[in-house]
This record gives structure tokens, sequence and C-alpha cells, in this order.
């Protein structure tokens, strides 16, 4: 996708979060408040002044300190608002106070909850919640980038504790437990080109061009790379996607695979699984295109290959120079997409105590989109790390069109009663006078006797509208 012409962080961000998405955001969550003070009229949030519909600017400010609180955590969502020294973080309150954060939080929503089929039905859909922006963001991710050569494909895990049918538990993951997802990285950048949230193990995979004779993993595998057929990929997989049947139609298709192997999975080689191997040995079988390697480490490590032949390399270890097999080698260096995009993503997540799902989820893959664009806005030739473009995005999302303020002068000048008053004279001068500091910055030069007390700087200020206007605008 082009992006030569981009100049922010947050135009490589909108490739993926559009004015549509916005918008269909917006929509959905005054729906869903509207249906639910409609149903519950005596609640909390049905009081008077307790809801208005939220605008597009506003959910952007919203999301703005979303995204914040994933660089700065609190144990608790209320000390971002908190005036304890020890807490005080007064962008928090400069940009939207905390009920209302609470509130939009609360009823964001992604669909109508109407049109969601019930349980039994032949139609129904566990992620229906969150259906239209998995269906976005999976698009626009294939859209916006092509990945180079090696492509890796492994579990994330969203961690969630709560009660949910979807729940999954992996020990090898630091969440361990939470919401699967299957991801298509590329190993060079961690880019995400495609991903699918697991649904359970009832639900009924049926990719399109998918033999019946690949199962589960293998259906997984193809529904991720069936756009990236004939085009050359090198695809590197764990033992639980591994096996002959998938690596052999996916040659077919041209996409070349390797990835470690159960000796368990049906078609493994016997014999090789029977040959006795001692340390730093190998074994191998070839049968026309596919490749099986047994070798021999701190214990047997079996692969399956279509890219590799039975040749060695040579890796320096402390103990000296070893023989390892080419395509143990390769699976080492090119397996780890996913892995390093949830490196990436780790130290900035948004992770808040909640009972619904969804939410977190849906942070989530917004936070995904935040670093796929990073890696686009690195290609265009961009430096700078994650961070910095991160805080570039919140900056723009919380201060559109402007320069950020100082912020303590914001929540002083926007949120704290102020008086004006009189500049008290000097023995020099009866009745002293300064330049306002309104008209000043509308290249106006205006001296006056009046200034705030109350502000930190105290600054002069004409008296009525240049007053009101430095105390209710951010960018007077």
């Amino acid at each position: 996708m082009e992006t030569a012409n981009f100049r922010s962080a947050l135009e490589f961000f909108e490739l993926f979060f559009t004015a549509d998405l916005y918008d269909l955001v917006v929509a959905e969550t005054n729906r869903y408040a509207t249906q639910y003070i409609t149903a519950n009229p005596e609640s909390f949030y049905a009081q008077p002044f307790r809801w208005k519909p939220v605008t597009v600017s506003e959910f952007k400010t919203f999301l703005g300190l979303t995204l914040s609180m994933g660089i700065t955590k609190k144990n608790v969502l209320r000390s971002y608002w908190s005036k304890d020294p020890i807490h005080y973080m007064p962008m928090y309150s400069a940009a939207m106070s905390r009920a209302r954060f609470e509130v939009i939080m609360r009823f964001m929503h992604f669909t109508d909850n109407e049109t969601c089929h019930p349980r039994g039905h032949p139609a129904y859909d566990r992620l229906h919640k969150i259906r239209p922006l998995i269906d976005h963001l999976s698009s626009k991710f294939a859209d916006a980038y092509t990945p180079s050569q090696n492509i890796c494909i492994d579990e994330s895990l969203v961690q969630f504790t709560g009660r949910l049918g979807i729940k999954q538990y992996i020990p090898s993951k630091r969440a361990r437990y939470g919401v699967k997802m299957y991801k298509l990285c590329e190993r060079a950048t961690g880019y995400t080109y495609r991903f699918r949230v697991y649904e359970g193990k009832d639900s009924k995979l049926e990719p399109v061009g998918c033999p019946d004779y690949l199962g589960c993993s293998g259906k997984i595998v193809w529904d991720l790379v069936s756009p990236l057929v004939c085009k050359g990929y090198h695809l590197y997989v764990d033992n639980f996607y591994t096996s002959v049947a998938l690596f052999r139609h996916l040659h077919l298709v041209g996409i070349q695979c390797c990835g470690t192997a159960r000796p368990s999975r049906r078609g493994f080689p016997q014999r090789l699984i029977n040959t006795r191997l001692a340390r730093g040995e190998r074994a191998a079988l070839c049968d026309q295109e596919l490749l099986a390697v047994k070798w021999r480490d701190k214990r047997d490590v079996y692969l399956l290959s279509t890219i590799h032949a039975d040749t060695t390399v040579q890796i320096e270890r402390a103990t000296g120079v070893i023989e390892k097999p080419l395509s143990v080698h390769d699976y080492n260096l090119h397996m780890g997409g996913v892995d390093f995009n949830d490196q990436m993503l780790a130290p900035y997540l948004v992770s808040r105590r909640t009972r619904r799902w969804y939410k977190k989820v849906s942070v989530y893959l917004i936070q995904l989109a935040i670093y796929n664009s990073y890696v686009l806005y690195s290609k265009a030739g961009r430096t700078g790390s994650f961070l910095k473009f991160q805080e570039e995005i919140i900056s723009e999302l919380l201060y559109p069109g402007g320069s950020v303020p100082q912020v303590p002068d914001v929540v002083s000048r926007l949120h704290e009663r102020h008086f004006p008053s009189v500049f008290p004279g000097t023995p020099s001068h009866r009745s002293p006078r300064k330049r306002c500091r309104v008209c000043s910055r509308s290249g106006l030069r205006r001296d006056t006797t009046v200034f705030c007390p109350d502000c930190p700087d105290q600054p002069a200020l004409c008296i009525g509208e240049c007053f009101r206007k430095y105390h209710t605008q951010v960018h007077y």
C-alpha cells in the first residue's frame, strides 16, 4: 500500500482503524446503550445525565486514553484520575472525566445484540460481539502488506481468567489462561498477516478448497495461508500442525513447509523412529519432495520438510563446533515470528480485570493493528522506537490538529475555578499593564491590566472573551 505521502503515525494506524470502523463502533455503542437503558429503566445508567451519545471525536479521546494505559500501568483504574501526588496524572482529567470514560467502556460495542442467533441455532456465532472487528482487521491486514518469503504459524493467548466456554489453558504461555488466537506472521518483522480467534473444539471450520483429510489443525493452516498459494512462500510450523498429508498438499499449491513433528503422526516413517542415535548424530529419509529428519541433541528432535535436502551446517557452541541439520537450523531461525510479535506487544498491553471477554480481545486486536501499522511505518523509512510511535498516535488522538499543550497548565486552567484580578501597582507604575496572552497567540498586540492569579504562570488576559477562551479551550 502506498504510504509515501503519510506524515504522521496516526495516518498509518488509520489504514486499519478506518473512518468506517470509527463510525461503526460509535453507532453500535450508542445503540447498545439505548437498548440497555430501555430494558433497565431503573438502572444506574438510566438516571438523568448518566449517559449521552458518544461521538467519533470523543471515542478517539477514549481510545487515546485506553492506549496510554498500556504505557503507564496502574493497578486500579481510578488511580489515573487520582489527585494523590503518588498517582497524579493530569492528562487524564484534562481529556475526559473518569465517570465518562467508565460509561463509554461499559457500553463499547461492535455489533447489534439483537442480530445474534441463540445457542443451538445453526448460525450461532460465539464471536458475534466482535465479529465485525475481526473481519475488518483481518481484511485490512492482508491488503496493506505483502510478507517476505519466510512466514510462520503459531498461537498467542489473550489473558482472561473469567468464565468462558472458549477459554484455553496453555502452560507454555505466560498468561496460561485466556482466549487463543492463531496467527500467521512474517518472521523478519512480526507483522500479523492473518489471524483466527479460537471458537471451541466443536466449531466446524470448513475453508474453501481444503480437503477433509487434513484434519482440524491442517484446516487452520489452510485457512490462514490460502491467499498465499503459488507465490513461493516458506512456511514454518510446530508439531501441532505438522503432518505428512498437510505438507504434501501445500507442496502441490506452491507453499514449501518445515516443522517439528510428533513421531506418532500418521505417515511418519517408523524406521526413523526406531533408529538409535548418539548425541550429535542424525538420520534422514526422503520420499519424493518430503524429507524426514531425526537428530539427537539433548533429546530426539523430529522434523518434516519440503524445503530442505539432507545437508548440515556447522554451529559454534561453547563446547566446540557441532554439525546440525540445515532444516533444524532454519526452523530455529524462522519459526519465531509470532513470538517476536508477542514480545513487542507484551510491555504495552492494556490489561484490565473485566468479566466481558470481548472487551479484552477487542482492545488486543486494536493494539495488534498498532503494531502492524508500526511495521509499515518502519518500512516507509521512518525511524523511531515502537514506544515513540505509540506516543505519537496517542498525542494525535487526544490533541487533534495541534501541538500537545503543557498538561498541568491545561488541568489548572480548564478544570479549576478562576477569578480575574488587576495587577497591583508599584512605586514606579500605578497601573501596570502586560500583553494579553490570547491576543498574542492570535498575532495581536494588546495590553491589559487584568490577569488570572489562580493559574500557575498568572497570565495577563483581556477581561471578557479572552479570559473565557483561555479557561475553556485547550488550544485557545
